[in-house]
């Protein structure tokens, strides 16, 4: 039985250079052995960085490396899913940033690859795996009712950032907020049936040509009801993110994935968690991956939780542009 994931990226960004190489290196579970860029500095740098064996401008000597078993995909999101597919041919097991694609076509091309090539996937949807979601997905599942839940996310998101362009990163909703809409669906046990998104672009028009803000409200199947402020025009002074849900008489509060407090569970009126650092959840879905390799077990964020969390930020960009709330098809989410 193998003892170590032998990974392999396509991208070596600042994400990739600063957050899944150090996790890779702190872990038991991984090896880096080769890294490719377009930019033969970065991937060389990278390569220096992470101990790889190799660094390339190609990508083919990545997917070509019969000992690589994982492909991280850490590139702009117009390649992801054309990477993914290229990856699921050529037999690697794929980690691939978020988004999955930049429509529902592409998401179905790499469904389609990752089955029949029996391979592993995961999306980068970490948030619904931070240990204070995953805390409050275990205090809601001791609970029988409808969720109400809120998140903000709201940051300064500068106009030269090539997310705004639809074509390379497919807005903000789709690069981004994809995050959220998946965080919602791990909260919420049913299926999401409808989206409606009300806002526009905040930031400046002439810069920026797809909407880059909107209050988004997502219901589901049983009645919950998760709505989420998006905010490109943000401020740097408040804190980013922030997570309010409501069950049966109960509230779950999430602070900037470093605080926590829960109101009206476990015989108490108040409980505290306090974390010494933000935790988004990067570290669990990575080790999760792992162990789904090595044991041969589910990935943590396989191609259903990557579909769904994509498809509904497609249903956002259609909501925003009919002015009308977006059905969700249950044959949408089929894989």
């Amino acid at each position: 039985m193998k003892k170590k994931v032998v990974a392999g990226f396509i991208g070596c960004g600042g994400f990739a250079m600063n957050m899944h190489m150090p996790i890779l290196m702190a872990s038991e579970k991984y090896e880096i052995r080769g890294v490719m860029d377009i930019d033969e500095k970065a991937a060389m740098a990278a390569a220096e960085k992470c101990g790889a064996a190799y660094f390339t401008t190609d990508e083919r000597r990545i997917l070509d490396d019969e000992v690589i078993d994982l492909v991280f995909i850490t590139t702009r999101h117009d390649s992801h899913a054309r990477l993914s597919v290229l990856a699921a041919d050529a037999g690697k097991n794929i980690m691939c940033e978020k988004p999955m694609g930049l429509n529902y076509e592409e998401c179905r091309q790499v469904i389609d690859a990752v089955k029949r090539n029996k391979v592993k996937y995961t999306i980068g949807y970490n948030r619904g795996l931070a240990p204070m979601v995953a805390r409050a997905r275990q205090l809601l599942d001791t609970l029988d009712g409808k969720i109400m839940a809120y998140h903000r996310i709201q940051a300064p998101f500068p106009e030269s950032h090539w997310t705004h362009i639809p074509e390379i990163g497919g807005g903000r909703f789709v690069g981004e907020g994809c995050h959220i809409f998946d965080l919602f669906c791990r909260l919420v046990d049913s299926e999401p049936v409808s989206v409606y998104a009300a806002g526009g672009i905040f930031l400046d028009p002439g810069i920026v040509k797809i909407p880059d803000s909107a209050n988004v409200t997502i219901t589901f199947a049983d009645g919950s009801v998760c709505t989420t402020l998006i905010a490109s025009a943000g401020c740097a002074l408040f804190e980013k993110e922030f997570t309010e849900i409501y069950c049966n008489n109960k509230a779950i509060t999430i602070n900037g994935f470093r605080e926590m407090a829960y109101y009206g569970f476990e015989g108490h009126d108040e409980i505290r968690l306090v974390y010494d650092k933000v935790d988004k959840g990067q570290m669990a879905e990575l080790e999760g991956l792992a162990d789904a390799i090595l044991n041969d077990t589910e990935s943590p964020n396989g191609i259903g939780i990557a579909l769904k969390g994509a498809l509904i930020s497609y249903k956002v960009i259609e909501s925003l542009k009919t002015g009308k709330p977006v059905g969700i098809r249950p044959e949408e989410l089929e894989v």
